[in-house]
């Protein structure tokens, strides 16, 4: 069924080469020049699926070579030597039938080979034919693996459970869908389900990536505006008390783009030497950034500033060029105490 679908959908330039078959699984080797796309994969499945479907009859007759060779449509292994008489197996017509008449066109739209190995005799005992994977072996070859009966059902199964936990994940946002996007994509990648189906379901993943992609893009932007705004209004508020420092902190996580862009916006509007920090609960960290304006006296150097001044970065390192630099801390409940205890916010 699947020689005569593959025939079918890609074209009359489609020959066996080499098959192996077991009682749930098989493997089709077969000539073919480039990768069949998944929507062909799904045809070639649908049509075997809808034989399966139908119930259809198999019969099976040895009979000379030269006759069965005359019947229209006849699927045989190219270079293979074959007995005489030889057996030849029809998927939903008596073997008679075809000889009756075997130049018909009807021959055709029928599976019909020489072949000399067990089959089943209605296409209903497969139950189910799922087309797992597809991919080139040689040269103007390609390699079809394919499952049957309980196999294919649980392969179908998993496709539509993946789906669901798509479709579920749509819901989430966050670190919440980063993480289940993650999971996903695991279990994908090694889920033995219909070709077709994993092509669909990968590009459904996208679209969850793409989602993921433009809300971390929202929330840095409001991060980045969030964090400005608390620097500049901290920024005036130290001028006002005429202090030539400012220290503050913007609740953005560990998102270093925020603190830059608000030490940068507060310092060139202030002319103070700034330093912006935020702390993440979840990793129990806090990040820092600091900037010294083009004015400052020679000898200030803000990494000094950053690693020395601030006693829970002390050995944690940090780094900057260019009157910024920024740094990260464990235990930013302990840099917060710094803070406060020094007047800083």
């Amino acid at each position: 069924m699947l020689n005569f679908a593959l025939r079918e959908v890609l074209g009359d330039h489609v020959d066996q080469k080499g098959s192996i078959v077991l009682p749930e699984k098989l493997r089709f080797d077969f000539s073919h020049g480039k990768p069949v796309q998944p929507e062909d994969l799904r045809k070639i499945e649908y049509i075997v699926n809808q034989q399966i479907k139908d119930e259809l009859e198999v019969s099976a007759q040895e009979i000379k070579l030269a006759d069965a060779r005359r019947i229209n449509g006849l699927r045989a292994v190219f270079g293979e030597i074959y007995p005489d008489p030889v057996r030849v197996v029809s998927i939903g017509r008596k073997v008679e039938d075809l000889l009756a008449n075997p130049e018909s066109k009807e021959w055709l739209s029928i599976s019909t080979e020489l072949c000399g190995g067990t089959h089943i005799s209605n296409t209903r005992d497969a139950a189910a034919f799922a087309l797992i994977s597809e991919e080139g072996i040689a040269k103007g070859v390609r390699r079809i693996t394919a499952v049957t009966a309980e196999r294919a059902s649980q392969a179908m199964k998993l496709a539509s459970s993946i789906d669901t936990d798509i479709n579920e994940a749509s819901k989430l946002d966050g670190a919440t869908l980063e993480k289940k996007i993650g999971s996903i994509k695991n279990t994908l990648d090694v889920a033995a389900i219909p070709a077709a189906r994993k092509a669909d379901l990968r590009g459904n993943v996208s679209k969850l990536e793409d989602q993921l992609r433009k809300e971390k893009k929202k929330m840095c932007e409001e991060n980045i505006r969030r964090a400005v705004k608390t620097a500049i209004d901290a920024a005036e508020a130290a001028l006002s008390e005429g202090k030539p420092f400012c220290v503050t902190y913007a609740d953005v996580g560990l998102d270093t783009t925020a603190l830059r862009e608000a030490v940068v916006k507060a310092m060139n509007r202030s002319s103070l030497l700034m330093m912006v920090f935020s702390t993440d609960e979840a990793s129990n960290k806090a990040a820092i950034y600091a900037g010294v304006p083009p004015n400052t006296p020679n000898g200030f150097n803000v990494l000094d500033w950053l690693t020395s001044s601030i006693a829970p970065l002390k050995g944690r390192g940090g780094g900057g060029k260019n009157g910024l630099a920024q740094g990260q801390s464990l235990r930013p409940e302990i840099l917060v105490t710094k803070m406060n205890e020094r007047g800083c916010i």
